[in-house]
């Protein structure tokens, strides 16, 4: 099975600054709309924690059928 780079070589502390500026607009959404949902810090942490979970299974997923191909 094809092994998955889950990050580009960046240290895993990094400042805002240090974003392209896609991922800096992704991250401000994203606060955005935690913010607004109205939620308690923990459900916020647990929808974004089973959101990672999901898009990983699915970059998984798609690493495999293209390596099936």
């Amino acid at each position: 099975m094809k092994r998955i780079n889950l990050s580009d070589g960046m240290p895993s502390s990094f400042k805002k600054n240090d974003l392209k500026l896609e991922t800096q607009e992704l991250v401000n959404k994203l606060q955005k709309e935690c913010v607004n949902s109205g939620l308690s810090y923990v459900e916020i942490n647990k929808a974004l924690h089973i959101a990672d979970e999901e898009l990983y299974k699915s970059v998984i997923n798609s690493s495999c059928q293209t390596s099936l191909n």
